[in-house]
């Protein structure tokens, strides 16, 4: 439980924000553990003295076959939104693809400069593999894009630290058919983060990044309402719980 405990400590993303039908979203909380010493733990991340959070530096490869660290090359000063998929997909992966890239569309004034799309890979496919992948739904060469692979429990722990399972839980790592579809969102400098449906539509996701930014420097982009937030189906009979940080 101790352990549980620092892990969620460190990632502070809390899972109060929960809602149906809409995305989720939290900023730094007041009160996070600073000390550079800290150790992150499985999935755990570091919280450091400026406000931000240092991940594991995982290694991965992308679609061209370069090799990139998971905090230094996709996390650090980075705007973006994660997603997890198969090539070789008998689920939602073509759906999610889609909506993904139809939210780029919006965002494309933001993609490749600062906004990136990450998709991980969850079978462990190769470099070529992603490539064909990309090629195929016509994503390969756009600005923004990355696909990414790593060993299964590099990835699997990525998942973890980005709040898709539960240490000790049943995780959806290797079955195709039950992955979840989750996007995070993520604008490490300021340390929000949130989540959405990736079979929502497209402008919730581009929604989404967007309200990343502080609201004096929130992107204005053609056909995209930012003035105020979307709203979001509250979960029947659900009770907000006290603060994480407070419970702790």
């Amino acid at each position: 439980m101790n352990d549980r405990r620092a892990a969620l400590r460190s990632l502070l993303i809390p899972a109060g924000a929960a809602l149906l039908g809409g995305c989720a979203s939290a900023t730094r909380l007041a009160g996070a553990p600073a000390s550079p010493e800290h150790d992150p733990g499985y999935g755990g991340t570091r919280a450091e003295p400026d406000g931000t959070r240092t991940f594991k530096n995982f290694v991965l490869h992308d679609q061209d076959g370069n090799r990139v660290r998971f905090h230094d090359d996709l996390i650090r000063g980075q705007v973006f939104a994660a997603t997890f998929g198969y090539v070789k997909c008998r689920g939602i992966c073509g759906r999610m693809a889609s909506n993904m890239q139809l939210a780029s569309e919006i965002l494309a004034p933001l993609m490749g400069n600062p906004v990136r799309f990450y998709n991980f890979s969850l079978a462990e496919d190769s470099p070529a593999d992603l490539k064909q992948s990309m090629e195929f739904r016509g994503l390969y060469g756009k600005p923004g894009w990355h696909y990414l692979t790593a060993s299964a429990e590099v990835i699997r722990e990525i998942r973890w630290s980005f709040g898709f399972f539960d240490v000790g839980e049943e995780d959806t790592l290797g079955q195709p058919d039950t992955h979840t579809g989750m996007v995070r969102f993520g604008h490490h400098a300021f340390d929000k983060w949130s989540s959405c449906p990736s079979l929502g539509n497209p402008e919730s996701i581009a929604s989404s990044i967007v309200w990343l930014y502080p609201a004096d420097a929130r992107p204005s982009l053609p056909g995209l309402e930012c003035s105020a937030p979307r709203s979001a189906n509250p979960i029947p009979g659900y009770v907000p719980r006290k603060p994480l940080i407070a419970q702790l």
